[in-house]
Order: structure tokens, then C-alpha cells, then sequence
């Protein structure tokens, strides 16, 4: 989905400057495991999500929004908002908003399950309390249909995955209000008329490693190349 290219437009202009930015912190680390409802989240059109108490990605409970992609077509080359925490709900106590550079956020995980027949990749769209400008965090990970996946956003706004709408990937991650996860539309799913059911559960703010930690990572790596080398010159 490296081919969405969102545009701002002139009218947003002015807003962004009318913009406050966010004064609260992310709670970092930070899990929404939806055990006993929607903490607040919302579907494409902005009704409440369906809560389901057993069968997640860990045994408990998650949530479920529908989208129906026939005739799907979009300005931006990419597909369609299908799940929503919205700052001005207080989604998830708000865990989401706020200054993701200065509060240490690595990177964004989501269990994600669809009913789909195709694979599908899923982005995260971030975007000021006014829902523009913002920028989206897309993911190289495909999802099969009826399997929980793991999808997991890098949190780097120089990465060429990090692509900006009317600002900077940098403005955006550091004055984060609402927070969306959308999908692809392929071709093949927009000539069909049915309403594709979108799971999501453990939805995880995962902090920036300690710089111990990485150092340790990647030793371990570094031993693990060193290892393979050496069994293959046995």
C-alpha cells in the first residue's frame, strides 16, 4: 500500500494554524484489550463498534465494525477508515493522544482478524483533533481471512512508510488526536455487494526500546549471523 499518496487541500490550510496542539501525554506502554466493551471505539461511519466477550486474540473480548466495499473508489489510491479512536470520544481514555516523539512511542501493534476472501494489509492513520492534517504509518504485513495477525506500525517519521497528509510525518506524530485503522480495497472486493466484518483486539502502544535493550538486540542478532556462518563453513 506503499502507493497511498494523500492530498491536502487548501481549506485545511488555515485550519491547521487554528489547530491547538495536544497537551496531554500517550500512555506509553499501553494495551486496549477490550474486555468488557468498546472503550469508546467507532466504525467507518462513526457508530459504536460491536462488542463480542469471548474469542479474541487472547480468549476475552474484542471489537467488530463492518465495511461494505462495493463500488469502493477513493481520491487517494488507498481503501477505506474501517476502525476509529476518536480523541473527542475519549476512546480508550484517550490513551492514544498525545505527543507520540516526545512520549517515547516506538511502534503501534493490533491483533486484526477479517472475514474477507482475500488477503488484506491494514494501515494506521494519525491526525491532529481536527482529523487533518495527519499522516499514515503503512504496514508491509498481509492478513489471511479468520486468523488473528499481528500487525505492527513503525512509529519513524522518517521512514518512506510514513506518508504525510498537507504537513509532515514529524508535525503529525507529535500532535496525534484521532487514531484509525483502515485497509486495502482490491479490485476483486469492490464488485462484490457484501459487508466484510473487520476484528481488532490487543491494540498496543510499544515504547521505544531502551537503548540497553537494542544494544542487547542486537548482539543477539549479530551472534546468530556469526553462528550460521560458522555451521556453514563446518
Amino acid at each position: 500500500m506503499s502507493n497511498r499518496k494523500l492530498l491536502g487541500m487548501p481549506f485545511w490550510i488555515g485550519l491547521l494554524a487554528l489547530t491547538p496542539l495536544v497537551s496531554r501525554a500517550t500512555t506509553v506502554p499501553f494495551v486496549e484489550s477490550f474486555d468488557s466493551d468498546v472503550s469508546g471505539w467507532e466504525d467507518a461511519v462513526n457508530a459504536p463498534l460491536t462488542f463480542t466477550a469471548t474469542g479474541g486474540a487472547d480468549g476475552g473480548g474484542y471489537a467488530s465494525g463492518q465495511y461494505n466495499l462495493f463500488g469502493y473508489t477513493s481520491p487517494f489510491g488507498g481503501g477505506p477508515i474501517v476502525l476509529r479512536a476518536s480523541g473527542a470520544d475519549s476512546a480508550s481514555g484517550g490513551a492514544f493522544i498525545g505527543d507520540w516523539l516526545a512520549d517515547g512511542v516506538g511502534s503501534i501493534t493490533a491483533m486484526i482478524r477479517h472475514d474477507a476472501p482475500e488477503d488484506l494489509s491494514f494501515y494506521l492513520r494519525i491526525a491532529t483533533a481536527a482529523n487533518f492534517p495527519g499522516a499514515v504509518l503503512d504496514s508491509t504485513q498481509t492478513v489471511s481471512a479468520n486468523v488473528w495477525t499481528q500487525v505492527t506500525w513503525l512509529v519513524d517519521p522518517s521512514s518512506p512508510l510514513c506518508i504525510a497528509e498537507g504537513g509532515s510525518c514529524v508535525a503529525s506524530l507529535a500532535n496525534v488526536g484521532n487514531f484509525q485503522i483502515g485497509t486495502s480495497a482490491p479490485a476483486a472486493l469492490t464488485d462484490d455487494d457484501v459487508a466484510y466484518t473487520f476484528d481488532v483486539d490487543l491494540v498496543s502502544i510499544v515504547p521505544v526500546p531502551e537503548p540497553g535493550t537494542a544494544l542487547l538486540m542486537g548482539l543477539g542478532l549479530a551472534g546468530l549471523a556469526l553462528a550460521g556462518r560458522r555451521g556453514d563453513q563446518a
